[in-house]
């Protein structure tokens, strides 16, 4: 008995103690390992902000390489587009700007925040532009408002978010016209707020010619103050191969001892290689041909065949058709791949080996680009512009404006091809572009606006994304054929909204695929 009155005061103690020591007061109850909003570093932030941006716009053109004939379609349209295609990105997407709603709240009261507001402000509504531009409506005035218990944000009508954006992009060109203090890391351009102003206005040209609206383009026009050739708006990729791999994307399914996992696009190929008198100057440093010699007809398994486009272009250009969904076989190693630019592979200089083993000076392992939007497809937005929305630009001298500063851009990248033999030269540049320029002078309207259309094309490799816009918004180039195998599927005028958003916001339902963004107003059917 005694034992437990004894054990009974013990425990006692121990309980007036706990009490004791739990009373820590108000002041004292905030977890100090959870970092509250207005602690976080802007500066991280707006680090982590420019890296998921341009993670975001690679995966959704990677996507759509296949959509717009870079590489194959080796599955249907469906499929490409379905409610699986976009859940990490349309997940990653609604995550990067939480990080960037802290820095606009952060930048409310500190006006030396202005640089990284003006910054985090572009390269939002560069995001949200895109994804609008794949998926029409989304959750936007009510996204990301969990702390007012908005957990089912509604979504808002296309064009409304296109038009509030275009009002803050003048709000963020007002904050970087004022600001005093770049970021720590700006990994675009380098502190220079003029060129996120240029960038600012670029975009805002971009987003205006899908809508139509000549009067506030021919105000841009008069400012005169797009992006140049020193100011392309891309993303710097490394040269690491360790956790993390920093490399271009495509260099990583190209560059490996198994070879090249996809195929690229016959009908690209055969632009590059057939559309002009002579092959298109960047050829060998868009394409590294892994092998010299031609598949067999057994391999090809097209050989004869009616159904087929190309099958096989010929000289070691070894990829597939539109639509080709037959199995492959063992030939990873033969099928030509990703070359120079812009994924930082090897130049073409008619020495093929296993890109794994093609590391001389002209691989960049890896150190390629995403180029988001650069100075010459302004100018292809601006020729085109001039054409169907007859602005103050003169479409001609833009259109070859364009196709001169890709060529200079792609032929000049990373030095990588200087000194080869088989380095383009300006007299194939200029050749090239008295071709082009000839075509255009003849051509009708139509034939114009073809042609400028085919050359943005060209010149857009490694972002389809422009090409999938430009190709819903004129449906040229009209190059383009059907899926050999499906050739009455639907073409995707928009993608589906992703699964995982469905299943967790009950203000959202399905679309079909045929669904177009508000200023796609081009009839059913028109593209394929």
């Amino acid at each position: 008995m005694k034992k437990i009155k004894i054990l009974i005061y013990l425990l006692s103690i121990i309980l007036f103690a706990s009490c004791e020591l739990g009373d820590f007061g108000d002041d004292l109850q905030e977890n100090p390992n959870l970092l509250t909003p207005d602690q976080a570093d802007p500066n991280f932030l707006l680090n982590n902000v420019q890296k998921e941006v341009a993670d975001l716009l690679q995966d959704l053109n990677r996507t759509t390489d296949e959509v717009m004939r870079y590489t194959v379609l080796n599955e249907t349209y469906s499929d490409v587009s379905n409610q699986a295609s976009l859940n990490s990105e349309y997940t990653n997407y609604y995550a990067f700007l939480e990080d960037a709603n802290i820095i606009f709240d952060l930048a409310e009261n500190d006006e030396s925040l202005l640089y990284h507001r003006g910054m985090a402000t572009i390269l939002t509504a560069y995001a949200t532009v895109t994804m609008v531009d794949y998926l029409g409506d989304i959750p936007f005035s009510e996204a990301n408002r969990g702390d007012e218990q908005i957990l089912n944000p509604k979504p808002d009508d296309d064009a409304m978010i296109y038009a509030t954006l275009l009002d803050r992009l003048d709000i963020a060109i007002d904050d970087l016209a004022n600001s005093t203090l770049a970021p720590t890391n700006d990994l675009y351009y380098d502190g220079d707020a003029e060129k996120w102003i240029r960038l600012a206005k670029s975009l805002k040209l971009k987003m205006l010619l899908n809508i139509g609206d000549r009067d506030r383009i021919n105000v841009l026009l008069a400012e005169d103050d797009f992006i140049t050739s020193d100011d392309d708006f891309q993303f710097q990729y490394g040269t690491s191969a360790s956790d993390p791999n920093s490399r271009h994307p495509d260099y990583n399914i190209s560059y490996r001892p198994e070879g090249f996992s996809t195929f690229l696009g016959n009908s690209f190929l055969n632009l590059l290689l057939n559309d002009k008198s002579i092959s298109d100057p960047r050829l060998r440093y868009y394409v590294y041909r892994q092998s010299n010699t031609d598949p067999s007809d057994t391999l090809l398994g097209c050989v004869g065949s009616s159904i087929f486009n190309f099958c096989y272009l010929g000289n070691a250009y070894y990829g597939r058709d539109h639509g080709d969904t037959r199995s492959t076989g063992a030939d990873r190693n033969l099928r030509a791949t990703y070359g120079l630019y812009p994924v930082g592979g090897a130049f073409d200089e008619d020495n093929p080996s296993a890109p794994e083993f093609a590391i001389a000076a002209q691989n960049q392992l890896g150190a390629g680009i995403l180029p988001i939007l650069l100075s010459s497809f302004v100018d292809f937005l601006r020729a085109e512009a001039a054409l169907t929305l007859t602005t103050s630009d003169d479409s001609a001298a833009l259109l070859e404006s364009g196709i001169r500063k890709s060529m200079d851009k792609v032929l000049n990248f990373a030095n990588a091809a200087s000194g080869s033999t088989f380095a383009a030269t300006s007299a194939d540049v200029d050749a090239y572009v008295l071709e082009v320029m000839t075509a255009f002078a003849a051509a009708d309207n139509q034939g114009k606006l073809d042609i400028i259309l085919k050359e943005y094309y060209l010149a857009s490799y490694g972002n389809s994304t422009e090409s999938y816009n430009g190709y819903r918004r004129t449906g040229l180039p009209s190059v383009f054929t059907a899926p050999i195998f499906d050739p009455n599927t639907p073409f995707p005028r928009s993608f589906s909204i992703p699964e995982d958003a469905i299943n967790n916001n009950n203000q959202l339902s399905q679309r079909p695929i045929t669904t177009q963004v508000f200023w796609d107003k081009n009839p059913v059917g028109f593209i394929r």
